[in-house]
């Protein structure tokens, strides 16, 4: 017992050290084989064979398909291809290789034929790179009953196609347009010393030492107007070498080895290789997984470099893999089948869930490399879940399996392991920057816990408008963690500001009290690009529609300059000494005004603008919606700022209730300015229109002290007075 426990010790130490670093075999969950890589649409797809998990020798039934962007977090397409979806097809699904013409997508496959009893090369079509793929003709597109129709490779040169295959020889049809016929006859590559290195086995002179000899698995690929041949050489076992030519009917001239014999635990071998992204790969299958070997292979990959002639250099296998190209964006949803490393888990589909992670147990780990946090908060953490009785947890954790903990999602048992439910777990921390991702899943030990569909992380949410809107300052429109229920508008690069140059502050409420600056954005954005913070009422607006919820309370505004003064305080906060808690606008539009007005007395509060808004008289009190807020005429009293009235002009519905308030005004600078437009504003013309115009000579007048910002409103020929379509009235305190 003591010796069994030495021995699972040391094997779960040896498998952590190669999980830590490790990124081949880039296929954990099942045994895969025969990579052939494709690139489509700014993703990587590698197509490959699949070995049954202790088989005794190639039995492969089905082909599968993964993807990535980044070259290290890869996707499970599962099986969209199987021998049953060849009626000729019995045994024997074997190498094969995808290309795509005209849209639609071609798959190249060898599977023993039931018509000829030999192997045959077949061809499957597709809209998608992942399908649904059907046999394109019905039969097979080249038998004639021999063992060696196997390991189809194709290259698109032009407007002509070529396949090729074979073992030992190797063969070649010229085909037509359509990808799924052929003209002229079947060829022969001449299998010779000087094109392969040495001739086929059966022709070999006995005695006699060869370079190398061609076997199998032929990848035809073309750089720099010279033909590439590569295929696994030398006999068993195996290792990767290739051939040149000016054409893929020759002559071909045997230009090297490329993967010598190494130790893959493999003794077959089978190269693809593509650009992709500015990076040139080498794909490639070992026996390196555990319970692993020569009938149990996985697919793996390299990065390499060209040569200055295009010729390829030696590439050596290793554990390591490649480097990621691009971050990992968790902010969507990610289907739970995409990892860069895994352990303990299978992968299982079925025609309406499609595919998803199985054979979960305790102690069992999915990871993701690269993912970036940076600019969107996480607050959630949702995934979708099934279980058959007892469930258990899935802890995300940062960098390791015992790193921080993101958040622990507890699954219950939902009545059956396709009974789907979608659960969601607060983050318990916030994280930034780059990390590894793990899902670490914990339960009873021994059975199976659960299935897994997808997941996805929340976060604040932030959104460009307008290009950043016309000011110096490009802004953003964006949540902010501890803010619930607002929108921060904010210059992108906060740099240029700091306790010399801090920004103002707006702080608005919406049309209607909706809880979302919806209608508002474009305008309030145009304001934060000219140097403003801007913290409006109400969840962001994320698309252009109407917002559906409760309406907004009038002590948001008060928790909005209660959140900038915070912000400015704390040195932890990017806004820390940042901004200008003594210049402090309090806004809003309609209902949004009124909350303005009840919020009129708040000592922090430096001006007031007042839009489309005005307190009711009793004479149309009938006229409020419910929820408004209604103070008393005589809450006008109690505004101690400079305030401006922007509104529609006689079509206003507000114009009426605004005008008076104006007019009783007489204690404080107070101006009325009226354009036009009606009740609605402008507020959704671009960049907010004319309203957006006034409002930031008013707020740069009063919260910057901008002198000529101040000539729009001053002076018995103020510029306002002068602009088309403007009329302004000022009262005794601003002539």
């Amino acid at each position: 017992m003591i010796m069994i426990k030495r021995v699972i010790s040391a094997a779960l130490v040896a498998l952590a050290a190669m999980t830590a670093n490790a990124q081949n075999p880039f296929v954990q969950t099942w045994f895969t084989s025969d990579p052939a890589p494709l690139v489509h649409n700014g993703r990587m797809y590698v197509y490959t064979g699949h070995d049954e998990d202790g088989a005794d020798f190639f039995w492969m039934q089905e082909w599968r398909v993964y993807s990535t962007e980044d070259m290290v977090n890869w996707t499970d397409h599962g099986s969209p291809l199987a021998l049953e979806s060849f009626s000729w097809a019995d045994d024997r699904a074997w190498a094969s290789q995808t290309v795509e013409r005209d849209g639609k997508f071609y798959w190249y496959i060898c599977a023993h034929s039931k018509l000829s009893g030999g192997m045959a090369i077949g061809v499957a079509v597709g809209d998608s790179p992942t399908g649904p793929f059907k046999d394109a003709i019905g039969k097979p597109l080249f038998e004639n009953g021999s063992w060696d129709h196997i390991d189809p490779t194709v290259l698109i040169d032009g407007e002509q196609a070529w396949l090729m295959w074979g073992n030992p020889q190797c063969y070649y049809l010229k085909l037509n347009r359509d990808m799924i016929s052929y003209s002229g006859e079947l060829g022969r590559l001449d299998m010779t010393e000087e094109a392969f290195g040495g001739p086929m086995m059966s022709k070999r002179e006995k005695g006699k030492e060869y370079k190398d000899s061609y076997v199998e698995g032929p990848w035809l690929t073309k750089r720099n107007g010279v033909y590439q041949l590569l295929y696994a050489a030398g006999g068993v076992p195996e290792h990767i070498s290739y051939s040149t030519a000016p054409s893929p009917t020759g002559p071909w001239k045997y230009a090297g080895t490329i993967m010598p014999l190494c130790d893959t635990k493999s003794f077959t071998n089978h190269c693809g290789v593509a650009d992709f992204k500015g990076h040139s790969y080498f794909f490639y299958h070992t026996g390196k997984l555990p319970r692993g070997g020569g009938f149990g292979r996985s697919v793996a990959v390299e990065e390499f470099n060209y040569n200055a002639d295009g010729s390829f250099p030696t590439i050596m296998p290793t554990d390591e893999g490649v480097q990621p190209i691009e971050t990992f964006n968790p902010y969507r949803k990610v289907e739970a089948e995409t990892m860069a490393f895994s352990r303990g888990v299978k992968t299982e589909q079925n025609d309406e869930i499609g595919v998803y992670v199985s054979e979960i147990h305790n102690g069992d780990y999915i990871k993701l490399q690269n993912v970036k946090f940076d600019g969107n908060v996480p607050k959630q953490f949702a995934a979708r879940v099934a279980s058959g009785l007892r469930g258990g947890q899935i802890e995300v954790r940062l960098d390791s399996l015992h790193g921080a903990l993101l958040a622990r999602l507890e699954v219950p048992g939902t009545g059956g392991w396709e009974k789907w439910q979608t659960l969601t777990a607060d983050l318990q921390q916030q994280a930034t920057g780059i990390h590894d991702l793990y899902f670490a899943f914990t339960g009873r030990k021994g059975p199976k816990l659960f299935n897994f569909d997808w997941w996805q992380i929340e976060g604040l949410k932030s959104l460009v408008v307008e290009d950043g809107g016309l000011g110096n300052c490009k802004a953003i429109m964006k949540e902010e963690a501890g803010l619930e229920a607002h929108t921060v508008f904010v210059p992108q690069d906060l740099s240029p500001f700091n306790k010399k140059n801090p920004l103002p502050v707006l702080v608005w409420g919406n049309g209607a009290c909706t809880n979302s600056p919806w209608e508002h954005f474009k305008f309030l954005n145009e304001i934060a690009s000219h140097g403003y913070l801007v913290v409006a009422t109400g969840y962001i607006p994320m698309e252009e529609k109407p917002y559906q919820g409760p309406m907004s309370t009038t002590q948001q505004q008060i928790e909005s300059i209660d959140w900038a003064i915070s912000q400015n305080a704390d040195p932890s906060s990017p806004y820390y000494n940042k901004i200008d808690v003594k210049n402090i606008c309090a806004a809003g539009m309609s209902c949004g005004g009124l909350q303005t007005l009840y919020n009129c007395a708040d000592p922090r509060i430096k001006t007031m603008m007042i839009c489309n808004s005005g307190l009711f008289k009793e004479s149309n009190r009938g006229q409020a919606k419910g929820g408004m807020p209604m103070p008393e005429k005589a809450k006008l009293k109690e505004i101690h700022t400079p305030v401006i009235y922007i509104l529609g002009g006689k079509e206003d519905i507000a114009y009426e209730n605004g005008m008076d308030d104006f007019h009783k005004i007489n204690h404080v600078p107070a101006c009325a300015a009226n354009f036009p437009v009606g009740h609605g504003g402008t507020y959704r013309q671009p960049h907010g229109g004319e309203f957006s115009v006034v409002a930031l000579a008013w707020l740069d007048w009063q919260l910057k002290g901008n002198r000529q910002a101040a000539k729009m409103f001053v002076g018995k020929d103020c510029l306002l007075s002068k602009r088309e379509g403007w009329t302004l009235e000022k009262n005794q305190k601003m002539k």
